[in-house]
């Protein structure tokens, strides 16, 4: 009662009160500020109204923050034999290590520089920068040294030449990129910059045969060895414009590539030649594409786009023992449309559509100094078209299941391969299906099926199947964050029963068409466990199994008949490893990982050809069995705040079962110590 008696009261004394204070307003009283701040209106008579200004509104202080680290330390390695395949992609010298990272995070500036230096071929650095959004530049440099192959061969000086029997090779490849990305103020337009490089230096061995079928030089034929010395640099440059046009975006992009080669090109003296001819070209090219895109909102239920794209290759060879193959150059037209559309949280599609025209130009002939006739024909280069339409549906009717559905069809037609110079279709078709199934029926399990088929005919290449059968089962769970197990499993088949390949003796026999049938299995499955039984210690074990199988018949030779057998080629590998990580204190972090890699392969044809030809030996040349051990361990210590030490080991072993050839073991030492602020 008593606060009812205090509401009544209040309402009319709040109303007296508003009706005091509205005169005042009305008499042109004004709120007092500075003049300057201020501004009159004219009213009629001599009333005059002050109008206050609006102030601006505070902008709170954001807080800028910044890190730094660095580190430096030394890189210890040992190789017992030979190390290139143990550690395949490390350049197995000792050396100087180094890292950084700076970041700086700020209203309108965030810089964020990082790098690691192993050596001179091993390293990598970042940028990131961006301020208020107008002005964005991310640029990486890396490099990586790949460690390459010297393969011998037991046979006798008159067969086989070295010319660098002691030879090392590896070749060291660098990466550059960059984006810049510019927003024209408040207008909705994007300038885009990007250049990429990719560099690659080093050496690698050349292997050749000087061989022939005339009956009096074939006492000398051989095989060759030699170094080649690897320089070759590819850039790519893009410029585009895009920008927001209502219920549109529009896209626009001009890009322009370019291999060149700088080593030179080998040339020899083969014996059915008159001169030195160069042989084993990497031919630089040019490549230059522009490209326009249209495409609507991602919000909203329907999205659409479209694009276009006309580019164009060019050959541009530089030998001089072979005239005219710079002139072959190709001109690709590209035409792409999408449309999604999702009218309500359970149901979505999608329809993509693709077309592709390659025009090929060529020379009629070539220039061949060398050769005694001087010149030599080209086959006729045949264009091709191709259609891609693909459609794509997923249907969720529950929050643990969905089922995603898509059709995609390939349609491939070649215009100059029916007067016999290639050994292709003038069609080909492929149409292809996949059923996929996501399940999560309770809190911690996931489990997804995969069934996909696909059809071809006419296909193109042997290794094109007519048919294949594909499945794939994932399951995986977690309980608590304490533990967790993931398995997968997937089966392939694919077989062609149509491959022909059709013989052209050279001692005047007539030529008999061979078919080729293949059958192909491929088994791939992995099966892992974790598990965290004290707050900081986490184990890790995985089991993986990949094995393929080819059933085929091969034809040997194809100027002779009468060599073709059935072989069986078998390929597979088991991967093992465990790890363990172990925070023994707050400063102290501890790691381990094993692992352990069987493989093994083998082509194995018939004793006998068709025409009685034995394949004896064969069989032995092609088998690999290999075994590959690796260990690393890791220690990472602060001893103050600002200050700690790691300590990293790793231990890598090649073990060649069929022989001693590049077998070899890689220790590695790394200590350096790193302060953060």
């Amino acid at each position: 009662m008593r606060l009812r008696s205090c509401r009544k009261a209040f309402l009319p004394a709040f109303l007296l009160c508003m009706l005091a204070i509205a005169p005042a307003y009305g008499e042109g009283t004004a709120v007092p500020v500075a003049d300057d701040e201020a501004g009159t209106v004219e009213g009629g008579g001599d009333t005059e109204v002050t109008v206050p200004v609006e102030l601006p509104s505070y902008e709170p202080e954001v807080e800028v923050h910044r890190l730094l680290e660095v580190g430096a330390g030394y890189r210890f390695v040992t190789t017992d034999g030979s190390g290139g395949r143990a550690a395949e992609y490390e350049y197995l010298r000792p050396s100087v290590t180094g890292s950084a990272h700076f970041a700086r995070l700020g209203k309108d500036l965030k810089l964020d520089v990082d790098g690691t230096y192993l050596n001179s071929k091993d390293y990598h650095a970042n940028l990131d920068f961006d301020y208020a959004g107008y002005y964005r530049l991310d640029f990486r440099t890396e490099s990586l040294f790949h460690n390459l192959d010297h393969e011998t061969y037991a046979l006798s000086p008159a067969l086989f030449t070295d010319s660098a029997p002691a030879e090392r090779y590896g070749i060291t490849t660098r990466q550059d990129a960059f984006h810049f990305r510019y927003k024209l103020r408040d207008y909705p337009i994007h300038l885009n910059l990007s250049h990429w490089l990719i560099d690659r230096e080093g050496s690698s061995q050349q292997r050749f045969s000087d061989y022939t079928f005339d009956a009096i030089l074939q006492a000398n034929n051989k095989l060759f060895s030699q170094t080649r010395r690897i320089d070759r640099t590819t850039q790519e440059g893009t410029i585009g414009l895009d920008a927001h046009l209502g219920p549109v975006n529009l896209v626009y992009q001009f890009q322009f590539r370019q291999s060149d080669e700088r080593g030179g090109t080998p040339s020899d003296l083969f014996s059915a030649q008159q001169g030195p001819s160069e042989h084993n070209e990497a031919p630089e090219s040019r490549f230059y594409s522009h490209s326009v895109k249209l495409y609507s909102s991602l919000a909203g239920g329907a999205t659409g786009a479209a694009s276009y794209a006309y580019s164009r290759s060019e050959n541009r060879s530089s030998l001089s023992s072979v005239v005219g193959a710079d002139q072959a150059r190709d001109t690709l037209q590209n035409v792409a449309g999408d449309f999604s559309y999702a009218p309500c949280a359970w149901f979505s599609t999608a329809v993509r559509y693709r077309h592709q025209e390659v025009d090929r130009e060529r020379p009629a002939s070539l220039l061949v100094s060398s050769l005694s006739g001087g010149t030599v024909d080209v086959r006729p280069l045949f264009d091709t078209v191709r259609d891609i339409v693909s459609a794509n549906a997923t249907i969720r009717p529950s929050t643990i299941l969905s089922v995603n559905g898509e059709y995609r069809g390939s349609f491939l037609r070649r215009d100059g391969v029916t007067d016999g110079a290639w050994n292709l279709p003038e069609e080909s078709t492929t149409h292809s299906g996949t059923m996929t199934l996501l399940l999560r029926p309770f809190k911690g399990l996931r489990l997804r099926g995969l069934y996909g088929y696909s059809t071809t005919d006419n296909p193109s290449y042997g290794i094109t199947p007519e048919q294949q059968h594909e499945g794939q089962l994932l399951a995986s769970y977690s309980r608590d964050g304490r533990w967790g197990v993931t398995a997968n499993y997937q089966i392939t088949r694919a077989w062609n029963d149509s491959i022909a390949r059709t013989t052209h003796p050279f001692n005047g026999s007539p030529s008999i068409t061979y078919v080729l049938p293949s059958d192909r299995h491929t088994v791939h499955s992995a099966a892992g466990v974790w598990v965290s039984p004290l707050e900081r210690l986490t184990l890790s074990g995985h089991v993986g199994f990949l094995r393929n199988r080819s059933d085929q018949a091969v034809l040997f030779a194809s100027v002779f008949n009468g060599n073709q057998a059935a072989s069986d080629y078998i390929s597979q590998g088991e991967l093992y490893s465990l790890n363990a990580t172990y925070r023994a204190a707050d400063t102290l972090d501890l790691s381990l990982a094993l692992q352990e890699l069987h493989s093994r392969a083998e082509f194995k044809p018939a004793a006998l050809t068709d025409g009685g030809v034995s394949t004896a030996g064969i069989t032995e040349l092609s088998r690999v069995r290999t075994i590959e051990r690796s260990l690393s361990a890791r220690a990472n210590y602060w001893w103050t705040k600002h200050f700690s030490c790691v300590l990293d080991y790793s231990y890598r072993d090649y073990d060649n079962r069929t022989g001693t050839s590049n077998e070899g073991t890689v220790h590695v030492v790394s200590a350096s110590l790193k302060t953060k602020w």
